[in-house]
């Protein structure tokens, strides 16, 4: 069996954002560095790392309280963009601020893992680039 995953751009405009609503039912087996977001595959994302997260909306239900949701810039060197759980909603755009593209030689896409997922255990995030 495997989760049960969804990937829905809602947005990806030249020049203004993209915007991506994934989901997931989990079996138990999880997901383990799944390309959410081809760079190359999309109108607005670049392929040398230069978007940031601008927003995130998430709602993260985990039976076990340590599970999480990790989403990861690829690169040479992966590095972690956010590690979410509960629910929450963060504009980083209001105060100036995103979450940069740090990886080592950078791709351009977007990762994602789930840590500790049992079956049942499920998430929506939507991430807003810039």
């Amino acid at each position: 069996m495997a989760d049960t995953v969804s990937t829905q751009v809602i947005s990806d405009t030249s020049g203004v954002k993209y915007v991506v609503k994934m989901t997931n039912i989990s079996d138990g087996s999880g997901e383990s560095l799944v390309k959410k977001i081809a760079a190359s595959e999309t109108t607005f994302m670049t392929e040398d790392g230069e978007r940031k997260i601008a927003k995130i909306w998430w709602s993260v239900n985990t039976t076990k309280s340590n599970a999480s949701v990790e989403l990861v810039w690829d690169g040479e060197t992966n590095s972690t963009g956010l590690l979410l759980s509960g629910q929450g909603y963060w504009d980083l755009r209001t105060a100036g601020n995103s979450i940069p593209n740090n990886a080592t030689t950078p791709t351009g896409d977007v990762l994602l893992s789930t840590r500790d997922f049992v079956v049942g255990d499920n998430y929506t995030i939507l991430v807003e680039f810039r």
